[in-house]
Formats: structure tokens, C-alpha cells, sequence
């Protein structure tokens, strides 16, 4: 495992590799602690803290793994933001 990732890391940008990390390793994690406490708390019968878990684990997920793509330099909302800025000034 730790030689595939020097070796990745060798040949591709640290973009490519943190993109291979989060493909294989981090997003099954996240998503297995995710359901694993959920189901926790709907056999408990804890509706509110279901709900409460649920949806501050999906904004996470949401910054976590969409941010990079809507914020990078050639994303429409960047775009859209500088032009309105452009407007302004």
C-alpha cells in the first residue's frame, strides 16, 4: 500500500494523488462511520440525533468533496463572483 503510494506520487501531481486517496480510502470511511451511527441511532429510536447526525454529515460531505471542484479557478461560480465584482467596480 505505501509503495503504491510513492510510486503514484512519483509519476502524478499531488492533485491526482489526493483525488486516488479520497476514491479508495477516505470516501468508503466516511460513508461506513456514517451509516454505522445512523443505524445507531434510528435502533435506539433517537429520532433527533438521526436527523441532527444526518444532515451535519452530509454538509460535510458536500465542503469536503464538491468544494474543490466548485471553488477552483475555472468553476462557473468563480466566474460568476468575479464578473459581479468586475460590475461593482
Amino acid at each position: 500500500m505505501i509503495n503504491t503510494i510513492i510510486c503514484s506520487a512519483d509519476i502524478a501531481t499531488l492533485q491526482e494523488v489526493w483525488n486516488s486517496m479520497v476514491q479508495k480510502w477516505i470516501s468508503p470511511i466516511v460513508i461506513m462511520v456514517m451509516g454505522t451511527l445512523s443505524l445507531k441511532f434510528l435502533l435506539n429510536r433517537q429520532w433527533s440525533q438521526f436527523i441532527n447526525f444526518l444532515s451535519i454529515g452530509i454538509g460535510v460531505a458536500v465542503v469536503v468533496y464538491i468544494a474543490p471542484v466548485m471553488f477552483n479557478e475555472n468553476s462557473d461560480l468563480i466566474n460568476s463572483a468575479s464578473n459581479t465584482a468586475k460590475m461593482i467596480n
